[in-house]
């Protein structure tokens, strides 16, 4: 399949998603923060940071693959 088509889903599962799971997610991923510094600064715990970031890689590997989620 073309990579335009798997981004374009990707993209808009990320734009689907809760905006406190994105802000999470970009805080560790994009903005380069470890988890304990994205738990301090969402008021959360690292657990919820790790749980938030595999609830996002998997919902954007399903996107991906075209997966209902």
């Amino acid at each position: 399949m073309r990579r335009w088509l798997r981004l374009r889903r990707m993209r808009r599962a990320f734009r689907a998603m809760p905006e406190r799971d994105r802000a999470i997610f970009g805080s560790v991923r994009f903005d380069d923060r470890d988890y304990v510094e994205t738990a301090e600064l969402h008021g959360c715990t690292v657990a919820e940071v790790e749980q938030t970031v595999a609830r996002v890689l998997i919902a954007l590997g399903r996107a991906e693959r075209g997966e209902q989620p």
